[in-house]
């Protein structure tokens, strides 16, 4: 029992701490620790200045900020406005128009998963990796490339609606599997 009062007194006695903690400065002990002081707020202002002075490190805080707040990789653009031109052309039913059509699409959808660290140096080939596999009509994808390639091999190739409508459906789903879309 005289063992316990005499932990509790030692654990109510906050002066033996005070001065494990908190040692009496004088001469060399507290020129080192003004130094230190000095020292550790001029590191702290140097990452604080390269923080803000460095295009790198404001573009990675803003890009985690949007990633966070918009649910969406930042490498995918908002691409709302391309694809409404897209489908517009699509409509004239207009062969130049629809060809001029597919052929942004297939850019704009390399584009897009260029962005998205897709390897390959064109878009057949970048559906031909193994991260492909996220698209949900990857055979309809590279359909829709196939003729994207007989197009620019053949400008003066004659263009089906229903094909033309087919392909740029194919695209329209693999840019929404990669949420490339705002609220699609």
């Amino acid at each position: 029992m005289r063992l316990a009062l005499l932990t509790l007194h030692f654990l109510m006695d906050f002066s033996q701490f005070d001065k494990i903690l908190f040692p009496e400065m004088t001469g060399w002990l507290l020129a080192a620790k003004i130094f230190f002081i000095l020292f550790e707020a001029g590191v702290i202002a140097f990452i604080v200045y390269v923080w803000a002075t460095t295009i790198y490190l404001k573009r990675l805080f803003v890009f985690d900020l949007v990633e966070f707040f918009t649910f969406r990789a930042w490498g995918v653009r908002i691409i709302d406005n391309d694809w409404i031109k897209i489908k517009k052309r699509l409509i004239t039913k207009n062969a130049r128009e629809m060809r001029t059509a597919i052929i942004e699409a297939d850019r704009l959808v390399n584009d897009v998963l260029t962005r998205l660290a897709f390897e390959g140096k064109d878009l057949a080939d970048k559906l031909e990796r193994p991260k492909a596999e996220c698209f949900s009509d990857l055979d309809g994808m590279k359909a829709a490339d196939a003729i994207y390639q007989k197009l620019a091999g053949d400008p003066k190739m004659a263009m089906d609606y229903q094909e033309a409508k087919t392909a740029i459906l194919s695209f329209e789903q693999g840019l929404k599997d990669v949420s490339a879309f705002k609220d699609k």
